[in-house]
């Protein structure tokens, strides 16, 4: 129901890309290169599960790091092949979460349960909102860029 607020999903056409084995070889760098470890690799899809407790203190800034869980398979239709992904943030939500939930009761503290509840949202809003909006913009074109070097 609510699926889309913990999941990233899309795709990205393999036209400069000659195979599949070589599509999931780069799909599979960029995973090396944002510290996810493969943990299945099939003829035609890939997926990791890197739950983030895994890494807590590793580097925050890669665009995959809000992400625990993904998959990436290959689609072809009649005149086409696309790399589609469906990546899970079920595990920084929840952090999220927690953290607004922390917020909630200095905001009551202060402000009464109104001062709770916005302090509540501002922090869940700022920590998982902004980790997403990145993550929108920089998941994808990282995928292009690895599929398609220049």
């Amino acid at each position: 129901m609510l699926e889309f607020v913990w999941h990233l999903r899309g795709s990205v056409p393999l036209d400069g890309v000659s195979s599949d084995a070589l599509a999931l070889d780069h799909v599979e760098q960029l995973l090396a290169k944002q510290q996810k470890s493969v943990s299945e690799r099939g003829s035609d899809y890939l997926a990791f599960d890197d739950p983030l407790w895994r890494n807590p203190f590793g580097p925050n800034w890669l665009a995959m790091v809000i992400y625990d869980r993904g998959r990436f398979w290959i689609e072809r239709d009649l005149h086409e092949r696309r790399l589609r992904y469906d990546l899970r943030s079920l595990h920084g939500m929840v952090f999220c979460l927690f953290a607004a939930f922390t917020a909630f009761f200095f905001g009551l503290a202060n402000d009464g349960v109104s001062g709770g509840l916005k302090f509540a949202a501002g922090a869940f809003a700022w920590l998982y909102g902004m980790n997403i909006l990145l993550a929108l913009f920089r998941v994808p074109s990282g995928i292009r860029n690895e599929l398609l070097p220049v």
